[in-house]
């Protein structure tokens, strides 16, 4: 089985939401430790909905990640 393929045209860096794997990529953190965070209720997520309507792949926005390295950071 492969990983899902990206299509946007949009680059990774630019976005404004990412899969929590791609913001650990895009803010070079520890993949297992954003879950962490995420499951502990420090990093807000939501699951916009797919094309039937229903919730789609749990995403993390840039404002979000922001908020949580400052927090970490202070």
């Amino acid at each position: 089985m492969s990983a899902p393929v990206d299509s946007s045209r949009v680059p990774l860096g630019e976005r404004l939401a990412w899969t929590p794997a791609q913001a650990a990529q895009v803010y070079s953190l520890d993949y297992r430790g954003l879950l962490h965070a995420i499951d502990a209720g420090d990093v807000d997520t939501f699951r916009p909905p797919n094309r039937d309507g229903m919730p789609g792949r749990l995403k993390v926005s840039k404002a979000a990640m922001d908020r949580w390295i400052k927090g970490m950071e202070e």
